[in-house]
C-alpha cells in the first residue's frame, strides 16, 4: 500500500512539473489605419479619413503560476521585442518566421522554458538543415564548445567577430587591457553585437539566431546544475564558446 501511495505521489509530481509553463497560440486579424472606430453588430465603422489595411498577426498567452516570466523572441533570426498587451499576452506582426523562447522562474520552484515557433504571412521555405560539421577536437567542460561547433552556421566573418566578443568579455572580467567590468555588462555587449550581425545569407542569419538561444539555454543549464557561476566560471565558460566559433568553417 505505502509502495503504491509512493508510485501515485511520483505520477502527480510529474503531472505538475509538466504543466509549469504552457502557451496558446491564436491567429488574429489586425485593421490599421483607421480613426474613431466603432461596434455595430457584426460591422466595424471608422472614421471618413481612414486609410484602412488589414493584417495578420499572432497573440500568444503565456500561462504559468510561476512568479516572474521572460519572454525573448526572434523573427527571421533577428532579435525583437514582442508587444505586450496585457499581462502574459504578448502581440507579434509583421510577415516572417518566429522563434520564441519563454523562461518562468519562482523562487521556490525553479526554472522551467519551452519555446514555440509559428509563421505570420505566405508560408516561408523550409529551414535548411544545418551542414554537416567535422569532428573537432575543442574544450567542452561547461558543455558550450561542441555546442558551437554543432550549431553554429558556416560563415566564417561573423564567428571571428562573435569569438573576439566572447574573448574580449572573458577578459574583461579580470581588468585585460584595463577594462574590469562584471558579467552583467560584459553579456548585454556580447548580445549588442550579436544582434548587429549583417548576413548575406538570411538563413545563416536565422541559424545564429537559433544557435544564440541554445547556448543561453546551455548556460543556464550549467548554471543550475553547478549552483551558479564563479567569475572563474564564466571566464572559462566565455573562452570555451571563442575557441569552438573561431575554428568555425
Amino acid at each position: 500500500m505505502k509502495r503504491l501511495v509512493s508510485v501515485i505521489l511520483l505520477l502527480c509530481l510529474a503531472s505538475l512539473a509538466s504543466a509549469q509553463v504552457e502557451t496558446v497560440v491564436t491567429r488574429k486579424k489586425a485593421l490599421l489605419g483607421v480613426t474613431n472606430p466603432q461596434i455595430q453588430g457584426t460591422r466595424i465603422l471608422v472614421g471618413d479619413d481612414s486609410n484602412v489595411s488589414v493584417t495578420d498577426v499572432v497573440l500568444l498567452e503565456v500561462k504559468s503560476d510561476y512568479k516572474f516570466q521572460r519572454v525573448k523572441a526572434l523573427q527571421n533570426g533577428n532579435r525583437i521585442d514582442p508587444e505586450k498587451l496585457a499581462d502574459s499576452v504578448y502581440l507579434f506582426a509583421g510577415t516572417g518566421r518566429y522563434l520564441v523562447e519563454i523562461t518562468v522562474f519562482d523562487p521556490e520552484r525553479g526554472i522551467d522554458d519551452t519555446e514555440v515557433k509559428f509563421e505570420i504571412g505566405k508560408p516561408l521555405p523550409p529551414e535548411p538543415e544545418p551542414e554537416p560539421k567535422p569532428d573537432i577536437d575543442v574544450p567542452n567542460d561547461y558543455g558550450l564548445g561542441l555546442l558551437t561547433i554543432q550549431q553554429a552556421p558556416s560563415d566564417m566573418a561573423n564567428a571571428a567577430k562573435f569569438a573576439a566578443a566572447y574573448r574580449n568579455g572573458a577578459g574583461k572580467l579580470f581588468g585585460v587591457g584595463g577594462q574590469l567590468r562584471d558579467i552583467s555588462n560584459i553579456i548585454a555587449d556580447i548580445n549588442a553585437v550579436i544582434a548587429g550581425r549583417q548576413c548575406a545569407d538570411l538563413a545563416k542569419c536565422e541559424q545564429w539566431g537559433r544557435w544564440k538561444l541554445q547556448l543561453d539555454a546551455a548556460i543556464k543549464a550549467e548554471q543550475v546544475k553547478r549552483g551558479s557561476f564563479s567569475r572563474d566560471d564564466w571566464y572559462k565558460a566565455l573562452n570555451e564558446v571563442a575557441t569552438a566559433l573561431e575554428v568555425v568553417r
